[in-house]
C-alpha cells in the first residue's frame, strides 16, 4: 500500500540537486577557512537514502533521473559558483558532473540490494 508513496518520495529525494549542493558548501566552507565535517556523512546517508528507495523504479528511469540531476546541478553552479583554482585539476563543471556520476553509482549499488527487499515475498 505504501509503495507508490515510497515511488514519489525517491522521485523527490532524487530531484534534489545533491552534486550542486555537495560542491556549494565545501566551496563555502573553504572560503571561510573552515573544515566541511558532515559533507561525506551527509553525502553518504543521501546515497543510501535514495538507493533503498529506488529499489521500486526501473534502472532506465533512476539513470534519466540522475542525468538531470546532473545537468540542473552543472547550471545551477554556472551561476553559483565561481570557475576558480579550487576546481583547477578539471574544472567546476567536470567536478559537478563527476560527484553525480559517483552519485549515481552508489544510488545503483544500493539499489541492487534494496531490490530484494522489495521483491521479499513474505
Amino acid at each position: 500500500m505504501a509503495k507508490p508513496y515510497l515511488g514519489i518520495l525517491w522521485l523527490i529525494m532524487t530531484l534534489i540537486p545533491a552534486p550542486f549542493l555537495f560542491h556549494f558548501y565545501e566551496y563555502g566552507q573553504y572560503v571561510k577557512r573552515k573544515d566541511a565535517p558532515f559533507l561525506t556523512l551527509t553525502s553518504v546517508l543521501f546515497v543510501l537514502i535514495v538507493g533503498f528507495l529506488s529499489g521500486l523504479i526501473r534502472n532506465r528511469y533512476v539513470v534519466l533521473v540522475n542525468i538531470l540531476v546532473a545537468i540542473l546541478s552543472v547550471v545551477l553552479a554556472l551561476n553559483f559558483l565561481p570557475d576558480n583554482a579550487w576546481f583547477a585539476p578539471v574544472g567546476r563543471n567536470v567536478a559537478v558532473i563527476l560527484t553525480a556520476i559517483v552519485f549515481l553509482i552508489g544510488q545503483l549499488l544500493v539499489r541492487a540490494f534494496s531490490k530484494h527487499y522489495f521483491t521479499k515475498k513474505y
